[in-house]
């Protein structure tokens, strides 16, 4: 998002993005650590590792570390907006 965006949003606003933010980050943290325990559980099983599992829970990794710096750039804007 824009820092003009940003600066244009009321702090109410800012918050809610934050909120949601959050929210998004908490929800990917579960899906990825149940993803790569399954993937693990079958490889410490000797089964054969199954790519296509391996393969999402990388891709979701891109989830938390895409969203992280839009949830910076609101923090910064809510602490600039503060004082």
């Amino acid at each position: 998002m824009a820092k003009s965006d940003l600066s244009s949003m009321t702090q109410e606003e800012l918050h809610k993005k934050e909120k949601g933010l959050k929210m998004l980050i908490a929800f990917f943290i579960p899906i990825i650590l149940l993803l790569f325990f399954f993937v693990l559980k079958d490889f410490l099983e000797g089964k054969e590792m199954d790519w296509s599992m391996l393969t999402i829970a990388i891709c979701t990794l891109a989830g938390p570390i895409t969203i992280y710096p839009q949830f910076q750039e609101v923090r910064k804007e809510l602490s600039s907006k503060r004082t």
